[in-house]
């Protein structure tokens, strides 16, 4: 839904944008468990190890907004919200095929 949503916000439709905005805020409340859950799946008596990288991998996420920030200073707030786009899409992928890892 983010990946929908966020052309939206990027639009400026007004209010519309806002709601699309609030909705997005609401649909990633449930990402990192979900994620979660996925990740450590299956790992057996490696879980907490999986679990220890995947906590650490979050140090990652703070990339990005300095880069929305930095698109959104040399352009527009509404360009800078298309910066998530490609990431929210590979959490999708991740979602439906990419937690299946064949052996």
């Amino acid at each position: 839904m983010c990946v929908l949503l966020l052309p939206v916000v990027s639009g400026g439709f007004g209010m519309v944008s806002v709601v699309a905005l609030c909705l997005i805020f609401f649909f990633m409340s449930i990402m990192f468990p979900t994620i979660f859950a996925l990740a450590i799946k299956d790992l057996g008596p490696q879980t907490k190890k999986g679990s220890s990288y995947l906590i650490m991998s979050i140090v990652g996420g703070a990339v990005f907004p300095m880069l929305m920030g930095w698109v959104a200073d040399i352009s527009s707030m509404s360009v800078g919200f298309l910066v998530p786009i490609p990431l929210f899409a590979f959490i999708l992928y991740y979602a439906l095929k990419g937690h299946k890892v064949q052996a």
